[in-house]
């Protein structure tokens, strides 16, 4: 059999703060020189995704001489990883959750201070507000309570009057408005960045920023640069992700819909893929029912040319700490290839603007095709179809909190491309390198046996995370092993087929047309489609080809799972400041970590490939891997292989961590 097409996948996830973990894979790619055909992201994951794509987007803008050299390529784009480095580092400085005294943050924290109020006093009022059978008067031991609060409120809310507007016009819901437009007073009513303030996670990425150095490892990261020291701003912001796809570089970002509830992809989606995407998918969206539509897998695509770093800001809204994203920002109106997109949103497919640019590109796609009208006109006056794609302010949130299946994105990419390049899609497979930001939780035994509430909540959470991820490599794994076992079938059927066909060609004509009669009634019989035909004459052949089309068209690709795992997780999502958990060296750790651990996962899998299933991007990875691994000589007896995983000892001595912060570097435990 020919050797299949090889495409290559990367799949970030979120995690916050635990994004260091990832920017530490990237490093490792770097210096491999690994290259992919589609990046994936969600939440933080959207972010460094952005990154990478930009780094290949550089890459590919190199001298020819550079580019094909593997050496002289890491070394030209080494500053700018660097610099990407310290940009990560230097988030805590940024504040991006300011909790500093004179922020939202901190000055609410001095007005509760302010509060004249007992705990045993909040403590009987919550508890009588609580109360299902409430009166509508407090009992006498809580009206003291009652009063202390009205007038804590009415000095903070405008007096009295202000308190009792509040009262008559949100009865029901008394308490969330005050506690709303108290927070209201910090700018906290809203999320806990406020407006206006989330553009520093922008600015990061954006803004010119210096190369990592070992004296901002061992002192402060902020560290003035010398005179002369080059600055590198890590992403173009007016850079948009159709300029990575003519790269050769998709990138595909999650969103979740806040008004629907549904993922969606932030992707370059030019007319003619939405039109596929529409004939494929427009009858599971007018369709009714989640299980038809499952919430966490099935992503919705919708035509133009996001901004790259907007998508990617819009991906990691997390929620209660940021707003929800407009859709405006990501799809600008200025930019011609978005004005399709802005007409659906006004006015669905009613508007005949719509009409006229979709249905050539239908015509062009499916020529001859007699149902495009009566198609069209069912999308336009389905409501289902119109309640699930996006409307004029529709906003959005993390997609990563409802992303239950990470890596469809880039098999979706691979779907696509086999559609348009007319290929099997059994002769395509997709080496998917997934990034996991936590293994499966496990505890002692002596842990397990009297845990305290917040043990049992944290743990909860934990298993949750992680089920979420095993999840999704399960089902890849699944799928694989009913394309294989379903390619193996098919491949026997069509063997069958073509001898059953030269023994019926050397068979008298009245013979042959008996058997054929008798095989078309029994397909009848048994309500098969596909293959019938008008007469029994040639449904032999008309089975084969059948049985072709079925292992090109309808089995599922080959996927090749990855995966990169921390040993352990030292930042949790928000730690993003020392107040909230952040710590230096557990940032250090972790950046390292997804180094190294990427190193041996790439060279784990590379090494017990076959020479022939291995292509020039394999080769070329391999041996930068061995290189910097020290040693191209790979174990095959386990123990062995586990001391030489614990131990191995790397060569790459410019990198910044190595001299006394990795350890797999100069600091080397022996």
């Amino acid at each position: 059999m020919a050797s299949k097409i090889k495409k290559r996948g990367f799949v970030m996830t979120g995690g916050g703060a635990k994004g260091l973990y990832e920017a530490g894979v990237i490093h490792a790619f770097h210096i491999t020189g690994m290259e992919f055909d589609v990046i994936t992201g969600s939440s933080i994951g959207a972010m460094n995704s952005i990154f990478f794509a930009e780094y290949l987007y550089n890459k590919h803008q190199l001298p020819e001489q550079v580019r094909s050299d593997p050496s002289q390529s890491i070394e030209s784009m080494d500053a700018y990883v660097k610099a990407y480095h310290h940009a990560w580092l230097l988030m805590p400085d940024k504040r991006v959750i300011d909790d500093s005294e004179t922020g939202p943050i901190g000055r609410l924290e001095k007005d509760l201070l302010r509060f004249n109020i007992t705990l045993p006093q909040l403590t009987g009022l919550l508890w009588w507000w609580t109360d299902p059978d409430r009166k509508a008067l407090p009992p006498p031991s809580i009206i003291p309570s009652v009063l202390r609060v009205l007038k804590e409120l009415s000095e903070r809310l405008g007096g009295l009057g202000e308190v009792l507007q509040i009262f008559k016009h949100h009865k029901n819901q008394f308490l969330r408005e005050s506690l709303r437009t108290y927070l209201a007073l910090f700018s906290l009513d809203r999320s806990l960045i406020p407006e206006g303030e989330d553009n520093k996670l922008s600015d990061i990425f954006t803004n010119p920023i210096s190369p990592l150095r070992s004296d901002h490892l061992d002192g402060a990261v902020s560290a003035p640069d010398p005179a002369g020291t080059p600055m590198f701003g890590l992403i173009n912001p007016e850079r948009t992700l159709r300029n990575y796809t003519e790269a050769g570089v998709d990138v595909r970002l999650t969103r979740a819909n806040y008004r629907t509830g549904r993922l969606e992809v932030s992707a370059y989606i030019p007319v003619k893929a939405f039109v596929r995407f529409l004939e494929k998918q427009a009858w599971r969206i007018d369709a009714h029912g989640p299980e038809k539509i499952p919430l966490g897998s099935f992503r919705l695509q919708v035509p133009g040319n996001p901004v790259a770093i907007n998508a990617a800001l819009c991906s990691g809204r997390f929620p209660g700490v940021f707003r929800p994203y407009p859709i405006e920002k990501i799809y600008p109106a200025k930019d011609p290839e978005n004005s399709l997109l802005h007409k659906i949103l006004a006015g669905w497919l009613q508007d005949p603007n719509v009409e006229d640019e979709i249905k050539p590109v239908y015509q062009e796609l499916f020529p001859g095709s007699t149902n495009g009208n009566n198609r069209w006109n069912h999308w336009q006056e389905s409501e289902s179809m119109r309640s699930f794609f996006p409307m004029s302010g529709d906003t959005y949130l993390d997609g990563g909190a409802i992303d239950n299946t990470p890596s469809n994105s880039a098999v979706d990419y691979i779907r696509n491309w086999v559609d348009e390049n007319e290929c099997s899609k059994r002769d395509v497979s997709l080496d998917l390198y997934v990034v996991f930001l936590g293994k499966e939780p496990k505890v002692a035994p002596d842990q397990a046996k009297d845990p305290a509430i917040f043990d049992v909540v944290t743990r909860t959470l934990s298993i949750q995370g992680a089920a979420k991820e095993s999840s999704d490599a399960n089902n890849v794994e699944t799928i694989n092993t009913f394309g294989r076992r379903a390619e193996s079938l098919g491949r026997a059927l069509d063997l069958v087929l073509e001898s059953y066909g030269e023994t019926l060609a050397s068979l008298p004509e009245d013979q042959r047309r008996q058997i054929e009669a008798k095989l078309h009634e029994r397909a009848q019989a048994s309500s098969q489609r596909g293959y019938l035909g008008r007469s029994p004459q040639g449904i032999v052949d008309r089975m084969g080809h059948w049985t072709r089309d079925a292992i090109a068209r309808d089995l599922p690709i080959q996927v090749d799972e990855v995966k990169i795992y921390p040993e352990e997780m030292p930042l949790d999502t928000l730690q993003f400041t020392e107040r909230f958990g952040y710590r230096k060296e557990n940032a250090i750790a972790m950046l390292t970590m997804g180094c190294y651990n990427t190193l041996w996962a790439l060279r784990t899998r590379l090494e017990v490939q076959k020479q022939e299933d291995l292509d020039d991007q394999d080769r070329k990875s391999l041996d930068l891997a061995r290189s910097w691994m020290g040693t191209e000589e790979w174990p095959t007896d386990g123990d062995v292989l586990e001391q030489y995983r614990q131990n191995w000892h790397c060569q790459r001595t410019a990198c910044s961590f190595h001299a006394r912060h990795c350890p797999h570097g100069a600091i080397q435990k022996t």
